[in-house]
């Protein structure tokens, strides 16, 4: 962007008002006779550019699951098209996280410090714990074997894509901090580096976790650097759109910085805009510009990340609400969201990560099958245009394996449309968000303690003539039977069923409480004045 075509743009967006909720007039819309947004359409597809379900390649599994004698174009198409048969509409690849995964002019790759002829105690391998080691070389190794040969991953990957009719997308990580608490790592970028030795990342009164080890996006030198990458994708790559990742890792501006911070970004989205439209006029086709943001809608503007704005700034084609990563999160309210992008041109996809987790403190895994076609239905049936899924890789995390490959085939094509989806076994789950700006408090639901414990889970489409249950788990202490809570469901009592552990415990759900869109489970004791629930899981079969 020239500085007079930057002026232009300063001038032309100094005078808008940051939308807020409030400021968007929720309460407006839903009131007779107040003025209102034009109509939003119903959930839809955006044309060959953006299909659902959106798959999002990170920046390592391709490489890190393969050795570098595997490296081929063929292997690269290979790949893609067995994301075609599963049914995968759109493929996003991301570039990079500190460090590209490609040759870049303008970024370090990540190979760059690496000497594959070096020992295991090289500055770049010595700080990582050494059941990594043998796993980073070969990852790495694969990387330069890639470049050595002259391929570009990302553009083999978009042009299968084009012959299977997918979208193809690039995507950057905005703020990625694996491995930041370490001296030094393939995964650090000298410019990370200086940033932190010179006392200037996010919180640096503080550095106690990783969010205040983050890079801060105030500073002028940091915009610059993800520009220059910005500018060398779009004016090398053949691709139908380009991410910006904000949820990598989702912390940007000093605590209390946020809203003034928030302009900055807005300004520099324009800015990413206008290389998009430059980009489309030599690709002879639109470049479309996505983000991913926080959950809630007030969380991400709390963040500086003001995605309803930027939709109706028209600066945004794609808005991704999504949880971090510590769970998946089945209560995201895509509904809300539906409402705050009426009027504008930008589709809607919610977010779904491969992590489960009730509670912070719980035992973690990763996602079911069913538990995935849950949190996608709520999605669709939350009127987002589509469903986007982060992390859920066949090889890399094994879904192809524990799920089984047909399974996994048959759940990620049926996520293409609601019907479909709400048509598979599915499970609805508690969990909790997992990024608030800093002072939002915590509003976790599990544990929960009480002598009535309610939760409103979003379960999709009536869900008549299926058999429907109910999982209440309430721990008591070790060797003791916990005794059988009295459940409910939308106010109609559950008939206990199996007792599948001393503190787990599944309910048949009645047909005359069946509804359409949400269900609230009432737990009560059996007995005394209080109990405690840790896991709330509603299965529709």
């Amino acid at each position: 962007m020239t500085a007079q075509e930057h002026e232009e743009w300063r001038v032309k967006h100094d005078r808008r008002e940051f939308i807020t909720i409030g400021t968007l007039g929720l309460a407006a819309l839903a009131t007779p006779g107040a003025a209102q947004p034009a109509d939003r359409p119903e959930p839809r597809q955006g044309g060959p550019f953006m299909k659902g379900p959106v798959f999002n390649q990170d920046d390592s599994e391709f490489c890190s699951t393969r050795s570098a004698d595997q490296m081929s174009v063929q292997a690269i198409e290979d790949w893609v098209d067995s994301l075609q048969r599963a049914g995968v509409g759109t493929l996003i690849t991301c570039v990079c996280a500190q460090t590209t995964n490609y040759p870049s002019k303008v970024w370090e790759p990540r190979w760059a410090r690496y000497d594959p002829q070096g020992p295991d105690d090289q500055p770049v391998l010595k700080h990582l714990p050494a059941d990594r080691i043998a796993n980073t070389r070969r990852w790495l190794e694969a990387e330069m074997k890639l470049a050595d040969l002259g391929i570009n991953f990302h553009q083999v990957a978009y042009d299968r894509c084009r012959k299977h009719g997918m979208g193809a997308w690039a995507s950057i990580r905005m703020n990625d901090l694996h491995d930041c608490d370490m001296p030094d790592s393939p995964l650090l970028s000298t410019f990370y580096k200086s940033q932190r030795d010179a006392g200037v990342c996010r919180v640096p009164y503080r550095m106690s976790g990783w969010t205040d080890r983050a890079l801060d996006w105030e500073r002028q030198e940091v915009r610059e650097y993800f520009y220059k990458l910005v500018c060398e994708l779009l004016g090398t790559l053949d691709l139908d759109g380009l991410e910006l990742d904000w949820m990598r890792f989702g912390y940007h501006f000093q605590p209390g910085r946020e809203l003034q911070g928030g302009k900055l970004l807005t300004e520099w989205v324009g800015q990413v805009r206008q290389e998009c439209q430059k980009a489309a006029q030599r690709l002879g086709h639109p470049v479309r510009l996505g983000v991913r943001v926080p959950s809630r809608p007030d969380t991400a503007r709390n963040l500086g990340m003001d995605a309803v704005a930027w939709a109706r700034e028209e600066l945004v084609d794609l808005v991704v609400p999504t949880p971090f990563w510590a769970s998946c999160e089945f209560d995201m309210p895509m509904r809300t969201w539906h409402e705050l992008l009426r009027g504008t041109q930008a589709l809607l996809a919610g977010g779904i990560e491969v992590r489960y987790h009730p509670h912070p403190g719980a035992a973690a895994g990763m996602m079911s099958a069913q538990l995935a076609a849950g949190a996608a239905t709520a999605v669709l049936a939350g009127r987002a245009d589509m469903v986007y899924l982060f992390n859920y890789f066949g090889s890399g995390h094994g879904l192809s394996q524990t799920w089984g490959q047909d399974t996994y085939d048959r759940v990620l094509g049926a996520m293409g449309d609601l019907a479909s989806l709400s048509a598979l076994p599915r499970r609805h789950a508690v969990t909790y968000r997992d990024v608030r700006a800093p002072g939002e408090p915590d509003d976790n639901p599990l544990p929960a303690t009480g002598n009535w414990c309610e939760f409103r889970l979003q379960t999709g489409p009536r869900p008549d003539g299926r058999q429907v249950s109910v999982l209440i788990e309430t721990p008591k202490p070790e060797g003791e039977q916990a005794a059988p809570p009295a459940v409910r469901v939308n106010g109609v009592p559950c008939r206990l069923s199996e007792t599948q552990d001393p503190k787990t415990f599944i309910y048949a759900v009645p047909a005359s409480a069946f509804a359409d869109e949400a269900h609230v489970l009432q737990v009560a004791p059996a007995s005394g004045t209080s109990i405690t629930v840790t896991r709330v899981e509603f299965a529709v079969q």
